[in-house]
């Protein structure tokens, strides 16, 4: 990085100090999609050298502001904030990050970071969904429902019924099963995550299976008027023919191929206040991601019924 600048350093090239450290706060903490954000950023110069044509960068999921500091001396520190909007549908994880350039010495440039993230309400499970779990039966390994190459049969499926963005009716609830290709993300691994709703009903209905044992957690439903309805679910682990499934397929795939053995789907859900309207969900929290050997939960569908 060409500085521009006549400041003599005393710099060495075998010279050695910790990267100065960036701070970065985020306000308010637990933003809205459309909302506005402010993000400040502190750089402290923690070196024994001045740090030459020093540029520190803003971002909101990659796409900031950069600020020009100029040389920064030993000891001192530089704060930079920038005030933005998130996108109005906004959703899922936003990564927020403070990023300086500068240099040390005649071709000596170094740099340093700090990144952070907030989790936005998704405007729809679709958009939550973060696990491919149906793979073709010629294409085995575009999908891994368990942490361990294991699958759903999209062949499978469609003789079951179901095929992609089909609608189906299990128990009087009709679902829409995921319009999505074999490998593509089909499914939401339920850890916490808050999904919108509208409308209103006397039941909220799930379609899903569990992986590595029952899966089993607390959730909560948020009605418009701001109160809440928490529930749990404890659905049974999908290995086998289970009596209590509403889908049994006769087989499915693992690493080494084609398992004859069937796998099961489960409906599950809430019993909801019927003269309410609803305005979030928030799932349980059944695992941190996907791992083997996990008890997980995947939810491919839901219905306010």
């Amino acid at each position: 990085m060409s500085t521009g600048r006549t400041h003599r350093q005393t710099f060495r090239p075998d010279q050695d100090f910790l990267t100065p450290p960036v701070s970065l706060t985020v306000s308010p903490s637990a933003p809205a999609s459309g909302s506005a954000v402010t993000l400040t950023a502190t750089l402290t110069n923690t070196a024994p050298v001045g740090l030459l044509g020093t540029v520190l960068y803003l971002a909101v999921n990659g796409t900031g502001r950069p600020s020009a500091l100029g040389r920064l001396a030993p000891g001192r520190a530089a704060t930079r904030t920038w005030r933005t909007r998130l996108a109005d549908d906004a959703e899922g994880e936003v990564s927020f990050m403070a990023h300086a350039l500068f240099d040390v010495g005649p071709g000596s440039s170094d740099c340093t970071r700090v990144s952070s993230s907030v989790l936005l309400p998704y405007r729809s499970l679709p958009g939550a969904f973060d696990n491919a779990g149906i793979a073709s039966d010629d294409a085995l390994t575009v999908a891994d429902i368990d942490g361990s190459a294991s699958s759903l049969s999209a062949q499978a499926l469609a003789a079951a019924g179901l095929t992609p963005g089909a609608a189906v009716t299990y128990n009087g609830v009709t679902f829409t099963w995921p319009d999505t290709r074999p490998g593509n993300l089909d499914n939401v691994i339920c850890s916490g995550q808050t999904v919108l709703l509208s409308g209103s009903g006397s039941r909220l209905a799930f379609l899903g299976t569990s992986t590595w044992g029952a899966g089993k957690g607390d959730g909560k439903v948020v009605y418009a008027d701001g109160s809440e309805q928490a529930f749990s679910v404890d659905v049974p682990d999908w290995y086998g023919a289970n009596a209590s499934a509403s889908v049994v397929l006769p087989y499915r795939h693992i690493a080494t191929g084609r398992d004859d053995n069937p796998v099961s789907l489960y409906t599950f859900g809430v019993d909801l206040d019927s003269g309410k309207e609803l305005r979030s969900l928030v799932l349980p929290n059944v695992s941190d991601g996907l791992q083997s050997g996990v008890a997980t939960l995947h939810v491919f569908a839901m219905t306010v019924a």
